[in-house]
């Protein structure tokens, strides 16, 4: 989890412990599936951003 980003990170742990709390005990398989899922979250809250930076921007007049 040190390679991912403080936000994905924070993610990633959030994720680790809702696993945790259903009742997952496998580390690994914990923390593969918590950091890919993150990442993924990642991805399409960054394409989200994107489009609204776009949007809203695209709309100027000068």
């Amino acid at each position: 989890m040190r390679s991912l980003n403080a936000t994905t990170r924070a993610k990633a742990i959030e994720l680790a412990n809702q696993l945790i709390g259903q009742g997952y005990t496998d580390k690994n398989e914990i923390i593969q599936h918590s950091v890919s899922e993150a990442r993924r979250w990642a991805r399409e809250h960054a394409q989200r951003n994107e489009r609204v930076f776009v949007s809203s921007h695209s709309q100027r007049t000068f």
